[in-house]
């Protein structure tokens, strides 16, 4: 469906000018009630809609734009949203499609959407929290995470210092506490809880808590072997990748952080001086898996780099555990623990 999903980007426009047309025509009010502020904002979230869509098309996984569409319905009732007025919009969507594509590239797109709104009355409003107390090192992280979202980044510094030793292991804090409170900080911010402000301070204090522990974790005996790990051109996300490369570094191996929005050719072109036993990518965003399997299509047509594996993770390959095959990849690891395990086994395979 890669025609498909090519074309839903190329009329994105049209199909959203038609969506809000026909819906400022039923409803004049919304022009009075929002302004053209609420023009932009209805053209905005359209743009979303359609590339969420189109990435589910190409992957022939639904599951990618109902996941997408439970994320939205969340973060409309989280701002008093009626979920009534996502549902109209989504039924909109598919109209405007049907009037902007030829017929015979509409169907696909409509089950997609039908499925979306056929599951919608079932997906949370509210999805579950990350941190509990029930949950290994639980109450470590809530306290950690209250003491982010205090701003009181000395103090939180204070708990994790604390529990290193006390006997927690460096491995247990990153997993228990930076990767489960960064999901949970990801969830306020996706329910209104929390502003962009406050997310991007606790992502940064945690990191600067991380960095911390950069000499201990260096100081860990290496196995002999090495992991670039990098995210796709135009993902943004940084700290989870940082996680799993710290992790990685825990388990002895030696790993080059590339970083978040990394280009391919640039990469690829390193590869065989730096001589790396696995490539471990990470895509945050739906439609950046395009770009993944892009990445892996270019490493394999080099002789010279096709014999390198490559481990995905991200949000994506979360919603179904598919995906990494269509991708291309090697293998596809759920969190940073299962990534360094999923690692050291592909290596193994080789």
């Amino acid at each position: 469906m890669t025609q498909l999903s090519d074309h839903l980007i190329e009329h994105a426009s049209a199909i959203t000018d038609d969506v809000i047309a026909t819906d400022y025509a039923r409803r004049p009010e919304l022009l009075a009630r929002y302004g053209e502020r609420g023009r932009t904002l209805y053209r905005r979230d359209n743009g979303y809609h359609l590339s969420f869509l189109a990435e589910a098309l190409r992957s022939s996984e639904p599951a990618l734009f109902v996941d997408y569409v439970a994320w939205a319905k969340s973060m409309l009732t989280a701002h008093g949203v009626p979920v009534d007025l996502l549902v109209e919009n989504l039924r909109l969507l598919k109209a405007a499609i049907y009037r902007q594509l030829p017929d015979t590239e509409t169907a696909p797109a409509a089950v997609v959407i039908d499925e979306a709104l056929t599951r919608l009355p079932a997906l949370p409003a509210v999805p579950p929290s990350f941190v509990s107390e029930m949950s290994s090192n639980g109450r470590l992280a809530q306290d950690y995470l209250e003491q982010l979202l205090k701003g009181d980044r000395r103090q939180a510094a204070s708990l994790i210092h604390a529990a290193v030793q006390a006997g927690t292991t460096l491995k247990r804090i990153y997993l228990d506490v930076f990767q489960q409170s960064q999901r949970e900080i990801g969830r306020l911010w996706q329910l209104n809880r929390i502003t962009v402000a406050q997310e991007h301070y606790c992502t940064a204090v945690t990191q600067a808590v991380m960095k911390q522990f950069l000499t201990q974790i260096l100081e860990t005996p290496r196995i002999g072997r090495k992991v670039i790990a990098l995210g796709v051109s135009g993902d943004l996300h940084e700290i989870g990748l940082r996680i799993v490369a710290d992790l990685f570094e825990l388990a002895g191996w030696d790993c080059d952080f590339i970083g978040a929005n990394m280009p391919a050719e640039s990469i690829i072109d390193s590869l065989p001086k730096a001589a790396p036993d696995l490539i471990a990518v990470s895509a945050t965003m739906t439609y950046h898996v395009e770009l993944v399997e892009k990445f892996i299509r270019a490493l394999r047509a080099r002789a010279d780099t096709r014999h390198i594996p490559v481990l995905v993770g991200g949000r994506p390959f979360l919603v179904t555990e598919t995906l990494w095959q269509r991708v291309g990849a090697d293998g596809w690891a759920c969190d940073a623990e299962a990534a360094v395990i999923r690692g050291n086994e592909l290596v193994q395979q080789r």
